[in-house]
């Protein structure tokens, strides 16, 4: 019976391991935690062009009801 009990905890022991090393990612290392409430901290947009403005204010005109 307690060698038993020694599989399952090695086995939750590895399973623990695994779910710490998952944080361990490149992509997710220096990512923000925190975040200011309505501030974009991301990269900036290339300014749109004129039709292009045109163009999406014609599209939300015509999605009134």
């Amino acid at each position: 019976m307690a060698d038993h009990c020694g599989k399952w905890l090695w086995l939750l022991g590895a399973l623990g391991v695994g779910l710490l090393l998952q944080g361990c990612r490149e992509d997710e290392q220096n990512r923000p935690l925190l975040y200011d409430k309505g501030t974009y901290r991301g990269q900036d947009e290339p300014p749109l062009a004129t039709q292009q403005v045109d163009e999406l204010r014609y599209r939300a005109q015509n999605q009134k009801f």
